[in-house]
């Protein structure tokens, strides 16, 4: 099948969630000005950057058990939700995430204590996971090849919400600029290398305090075989009819959230030359950045 004609706003390809279909600036407006609490939580990330996997571990500190929360991380997903009536109704403190790009980020979060959590994987990572996401989502006619020179090499909003360039930059700018202490950048990558470590400084941003048992037994059911696990087992995974409409949702396959989860699946699939013409650009976009992005 073909994927879904495009809509673009502010620069950028909008996935096909309803509500954005219906009406994207509204929805946008309405997460920019969202009403916030003290104690919110939004975690922040471009597509397929671990986003799953991490709001877990936020729902476990924050609860301060090890218990899987029953719903998928898309109810409380903001652009994708049917209302965000659900966000108002959340208790505190609510555990939102989102693929906006900053600059659409609720202004009032960091003004009122908010916290945001940043989640960065390398693109090349990203690109693969991507891939076998639309793959799954019927986008069946199409390389991994020509997917890359057409929807994810070029420096351009060619797929959703804008290029996996512009997004980390403008992360990185507004984490300098923070003055709230209210922004915390992770990288997929080291969570994967030292999750220990790595979930004890997340539950410090979130001013959470966490046994060293409580952090590793967050670690064992966050594992990714655990999350894939719980996923088929236990998640309610009622709104993904509500909130996109492709036939893998409304009667086919449920798309693979969990795939491999690996670092450095890129290399099963970047040709030699692929990777190359891939360094050049990626050279040439970040020769500004000092993120530390890993590839292996």
């Amino acid at each position: 099948m073909d994927f879904p004609e495009r809509l673009i706003f502010d620069g950028m390809n909008i996935p096909p969630f309803r509500p954005l279909k219906e009406n994207v600036e509204k929805r946008f407006t309405e997460i920019r000005n969202l009403e916030c609490r003290k104690d919110d939580i939004i975690l922040a990330t471009y597509n397929k950057s671990g986003t799953h996997w991490i709001w877990e571990v936020v729902c476990m500190l924050i609860k301060g058990n090890t218990e899987y929360t029953k719903e998928i991380k898309e109810f409380f997903f903001l652009e994708a939700i049917p209302d965000l009536d659900v966000v108002h109704n959340l208790p505190s403190p609510r555990p939102m995430n989102t693929h906006l790009p900053y600059r659409w980020l609720p202004k009032q979060l960091t003004e009122k204590g908010g916290k945001i959590i940043h989640v960065i994987r390398n693109p090349k990572d990203v690109a693969v996971s991507l891939y076998h996401h639309l793959v799954d989502f019927g986008l069946s006619n199409i390389s991994f090849s020509q997917f890359m020179e057409t929807m994810f090499m070029i420096p351009s909003p060619a797929f959703s919400m804008g290029s996996w360039y512009d997004y980390v930059k403008e992360c990185e700018q507004a984490a300098e600029n923070d003055k709230h202490g209210a922004i915390l950048t992770m990288f997929y990558e080291s969570m994967k290398k030292n999750p220990i470590d790595e979930t004890k400084r997340l539950a410090k941003f979130l001013n959470v305090e966490a046994s060293d048992k409580l952090i590793e037994d967050i670690v064992e059911k966050c594992s990714f075989g655990n999350l894939k696990n719980a996923d088929k087992t236990i998640k309610d995974q009622s709104i993904l009819k509500k909130i996109i409409d492709l036939p893998s949702v409304d009667g086919q396959a449920k798309p693979n959230i969990y795939r491999k989860g690996i670092i450095g699946d890129w290399k099963n699939h970047f040709t030699v030359a692929l990777n190359e013409q891939f360094d050049k650009i990626y050279a040439e976009e970040m020769k500004n950045s000092k993120l530390p992005i890993q590839f292996e």
